[in-house]
């Protein structure tokens, strides 16, 4: 072991290594860039079947074409929507479960590593019952929103008053 550690202190970088390797988008990641793709983390301690998954979301996010799904390691998937409608259904449309557990999405950056990703948020919708009337608004809505994590969006009407028979308070 010392003859193998005294060796790698002996090591040293040429002048052309230590100038490094530039590294640009040609090619495949630009063309990749060009699709509608999106990174999902499936929050499970057990690793998911890609097969499965590709299946159950595709179903439901492209119903036509369906996804094609790429396992990235430790449940972090890139997925490729083979419908346009695809991609915006999987990032505004959820929270999405698979298996019992949340998966978690987020839109594909190519410029990004995948630990620069957050998947520490999940968009849901929450729905407050028995407000006073004069209190179905886009205030009440961002108070309580904000208390219980971060507002998004209120559905309004066009009198400013929240929709449905109770205020839906957005997604948080």
């Amino acid at each position: 072991m010392d003859r193998v550690e005294g060796l790698m202190q002996k090591l040293r970088l040429s002048e052309v290594e230590r100038q490094g390797v530039r590294i640009g988008c040609k090619g495949n990641v630009q063309q990749g860039a060009a699709q509608p793709q999106a990174i999902g983390k499936l929050l499970s301690e057990k690793p998911a079947l890609t097969e499965a998954l590709k299946k159950s979301v595709g179903k439901i996010w492209c119903p036509l074409r369906g996804v094609t799904c790429k396992d990235l390691g430790e449940n972090h998937f890139l997925f490729t929507f083979l419908q346009a409608s695809g991609k915006r259904k999987a990032l505004e449309e959820g929270p999405w479960m698979f298996d019992g557990e949340a998966l978690v999405m987020e839109d594909f950056d190519v410029t990004k590593t995948l630990d620069e990703y957050d998947f520490s948020h999940i968009p849901i919708w929450i729905r407050v019952s028995n407000l006073p009337l004069g209190m179905l608004n886009k205030d009440t809505a961002e108070t309580i929103g904000e208390r219980v994590g971060e507002f998004e969006e209120v559905e309004l009407g066009e009198d400013g008053m929240a929709k449905g028979d109770s205020a839906d308070e957005g997604q948080t």
